[in-house]
């Protein structure tokens, strides 16, 4: 399901420029990203756009991150 909603993220940003979501907040309610399945980057203009497939143990979510705007958002959703 195509979702294309901003969301709150908790998430690491560690010396080695790497980020790691660790939960995010959506509809009210608090998901703990269990594993990190997949992960790229891509551009749009002169932003980099790094995404995320997480889950929570029970559906897999797609967040993004923009490097410009500094916003996260959740993309899809497959349940």
């Amino acid at each position: 399901m195509n979702i294309g909603q901003s969301v709150a993220v908790l998430a690491v940003f560690d010396p080695s420029y790497k980020i790691r979501p660790l939960r995010f907040r959506w509809s009210g309610r608090f998901i703990k990203v269990e594993e990190i399945t997949y992960m790229w980057r891509a551009r749009e203009g002169k932003n980099d756009i790094y995404h995320f497939s997480v889950t929570d143990g029970n559906a897999l979510y797609e967040l993004s991150y923009n490097t410009g705007s500094l916003l996260w958002r959740i993309e899809h959703l497959e349940a």
